[in-house]
């Protein structure tokens, strides 16, 4: 059982590499940086390395791949979004998705799967109703790249591969967005953002990795999927939560104001949520780890109450 896997460096995907490894696959990496993905992960893995601009039939030996995941993305969350940085966001996603696409289209790769990301902003700004797959894209900004990051994915041919797109919600682990929620709580000044009634849809890392492995795993899993917990919370909740555990209090909400002051456009994100429910990974029988926020929580915080 051979993966590929494009952008296993980041959180997501080095935390899948383990889950896949401790499950019986081989997993293959491509990246642009051979040796620093070499140093993170020694010989448990192959690296292959690729410049994100030549065709991937420029690569060899990936006859054999069962397995294609796809997490490569230029992250949404690291700067405020000027006009590059959007540009950036969506053509590295593009970018990647149709070269994989091609591949498999030409048949220089033969894969039974492509999993390909994509998020929950799919939906675009929503209010409290529960967001299932079947529901449409939204129009803001993020909206519209992940439906055209999901129309690339389903531009497959090869009627021998199954393809997903799994929409993934704020991810909870010892980095990436949790970390920088919890760090204002450290100093005793956390609080909820905006007015704290939109709704977050999470999913602990390990219940993400786990459902990625699932989804290789039953067929009957196509099209698009909610990649998050069946409890989604509002921020309000969420932030009153991360404060109990953290043995913090909680302070006045962030205003809006000042969110779109500091974040520019991207602080859509953050002050208007979706109540996204995971139908599809449910009706399938899988089985979360941590199905509820507070467990999710203490685990990825190390069950530590303080510093």
């Amino acid at each position: 059982m051979n993966v590929l896997l494009f952008g296993g460096t980041g959180f997501v995907g080095r935390n899948l590499i383990e889950e896949l490894l401790m499950n019986g696959y081989k997993v293959s990496v491509v990246t642009r940086n051979h040796q620093k993905t070499v140093n993170q992960f020694g010989n448990k893995i192959q690296v292959i390395e690729w410049d994100n601009i030549a065709p991937l039939s420029s690569i060899y030996k990936l006859d054999q791949i069962d397995f294609v995941i796809n997490l490569a993305g230029e992250s949404i969350g690291s700067r405020r979004w000027t006009n590059s940085v959007k540009a950036e966001i969506r053509a590295s996603r593009i970018r990647t998705t149709g070269a994989i696409v091609a591949a498999i289209n030409n048949g220089t790769i033969q894969p039974k799967v492509l999993i390909n990301a994509s998020a929950v902003g799919y939906y675009g700004l929503c209010e409290d109703e529960e967001i299932t797959e079947s529901a449409e894209a939204g129009q803001d900004f993020l909206a519209q790249v992940c439906r055209e990051w999901e129309n690339e994915a389903y531009k497959v041919q090869n009627t021998g591969t199954r393809v997903a797109t799994i929409r993934i919600g704020v991810v909870l682990g010892n980095e990436g967005a949790l970390k920088r929620m919890a760090l204002p709580f450290r100093y005793f000044i956390g609080g909820p953002l905006g007015n704290g009634n939109q709704w977050l849809s999470w999913i602990h890392i390990r219940d993400l990795t786990s459902m990625i492995r699932f989804i290789i795993e039953h067929q009957e899993l196509a099209g698009p999927i909610n990649a998050v917990a069946p409890n989604p919370v509002r921020m309000g909740e969420f932030s009153k939560m991360l404060g109990k555990v953290l043995a913090r209090p909680l302070w006045l909400p962030v205003p809006e104001i000042f969110l779109k002051i500091a974040l520019g456009q991207m602080a859509e994100m953050l002050l208007h949520g979706q109540r996204a429910v995971p139908k599809k990974v449910l009706s399938a029988d899988f089985e979360y780890k941590f199905p509820k926020l507070k467990a999710a929580l203490e685990n990825a915080l190390g069950n530590r109450k303080g510093v």
